[in-house]
């Protein structure tokens, strides 16, 4: 493989409409006879592939034929494959050099969901983010940290102070999810969020249940709250307040992330969002998730999720951070299926159960370090919006593929270019 080093001035992009645009990346030339083609996204469905042996290993040395990928079930001609390897002295390794023209950069947007994480997980995904600016971001890296709504200073950059700075300016939210689920707890509880929904869409025997239930076991405070009927309303009216406050809080999450999948489809290449939040209300909301899921993957987005709440309740420091089998009590709180599915639709992976921050990003890193790239012309070429399924297998006996399960099938935008002069 042939290695090329690539420098470059700070690169920056903006994800809001004041900030001014990017100098426009060109085509790649075409593939001569004999040659694997290079194509830039817009031309071909790119699909990032982390392949693995049993023990964890990155499989390297594979070839486009050990792999086989399929769209909505129908096997792809494999127009392009190549893998690329970020190394830590910032060197960029790839099997074509213009594919190193616009992967040389690793792209990060450290996205904080400041409406679902509680003091203590801030402080916590925090001092985890410094860390990783300051250790683990490599001289080709540019990141973001998203943050009230919007890119801090409106672009990414390679300035680890100004990063650093925009990770300080996170503050706490004035109200937060886990401040509203405590209410369960408090007379008359609830049992948990889904419970919470079934009462505030009309479920009438579930708060009789509940009222009758609250009664039996804190007779005083039945009484002094009114009696069974005044504490069956204060259940009605405890559920649907938290409902209706949840989905504020989901709506400005799912807001917040399809501004970032936009803003960084406009970016060749693999880009990485750390989606740092204790989870999101999804009742009403996971057909946009989905869709947002599908929309970053198809601007080859991977989005990683890491649980703000640290180690809860685990039987021990080893635990399987990626599984949903842990130890953290979740009585009240369903919020899981959000980053679950914005993770298994990019081909990131969620992270849970871990105090340790640093841990937490340096399993990212490492994972956005190596990968295979695939890009196949669709059968179907018709961009007409709809989902389409995707799956990677391996030939290999012993090898696992990670990998987006799908995209929108939607036109990207004209790329624009992170790599400046000097």
């Amino acid at each position: 493989m042939k290695r090329i080093l690539l420098g470059g001035a700070v690169a920056s992009l903006s994800l809001v409409a004041a900030a001014a645009p990017l100098a426009r990346q060109s085509a790649p030339p075409p593939a001569q006879a004999g040659q694997s083609p290079f194509r830039s996204s817009t031309a071909l469905v790119e699909v990032d592939a982390i392949v693995l042996h049993k023990d964890g290993r990155f499989a390297s040395g594979l070839r486009a034929d050990d792999l086989e990928i399929f769209e909505d079930g129908k096997r792809q001609a494999i127009a392009q494959f190549y893998m690329v390897t970020h190394e830590p002295g910032g060197t960029v390794t790839s099997e074509h050099a213009d594919a190193t023209d616009y992967r040389a950069k690793r792209v990060f947007v450290l996205m904080f969901d400041e409406g679902h994480l509680a003091t203590d997980s801030l402080m916590r995904v925090k001092e985890g983010a410094v860390a990783f600016i300051r250790d683990r971001m490599g001289p080709n890296d540019v990141a973001g940290v998203f943050v009230n709504g919007a890119m801090y200073k409106g672009r990414l950059t390679s300035d680890k102070t100004e990063l650093i700075g925009g990770v300080h300016t996170v503050k706490p939210a004035f109200e937060n999810r886990q401040a509203l689920l405590a209410t369960f707890q408090q007379f008359p509880r609830i049992p948990g969020e889904r419970d919470a929904t079934r009462i505030a869409e009309g479920a009438r025997e579930l708060v009789d249940d509940l009222g009758i239930k609250a009664c039996r076991e804190d007779r005083t405070e039945c009484e002094l709250n009114g009696g069974l009927q005044q504490v069956e309303n204060l259940i009605q009216q405890k559920a649907r307040l938290y409902i209706r406050q949840a989905r504020l809080l989901a709506d400005r999450t799912a807001q917040n992330l399809q501004t970032v999948a936009r803003g960084l489809s406009r970016l060749p290449g693999r880009k990485t969002v750390v989606f740092l939040s204790e989870g999101f209300y999804l009742e009403d909301s996971r057909g946009v998730i989905e869709a947002i899921a599908a929309q970053a993957a198809r601007g080859g987005t991977t989005i990683y999720s890491i649980d703000g709440r640290g180690l809860v309740g685990a039987p021990s420091p080893t635990a399987d951070v990626r599984t949903n089998n842990r130890g953290r009590s979740t009585a009240f709180d369903t919020g899981d299926d959000g980053p679950n599915i914005l993770t298994a639709g990019t081909g990131g992976f969620m992270l849970r159960n871990m105090d340790d921050m640093s841990r937490a990003f340096g399993m990212i890193v490492r994972d956005t370090s190596t990968y295979y790239v695939i890009g196949y012309q669709p059968a179907n070429p018709t961009m007409d919006g709809k989902y389409r399924k995707i799956e990677v297998r391996s030939k290999v006996d012993g090898l696992s593929v990670r990998a987006r399960k799908g995209y929108a099938a939607v036109a990207l935008p004209p790329p624009e270019s992170l790599l400046g002069g000097r």
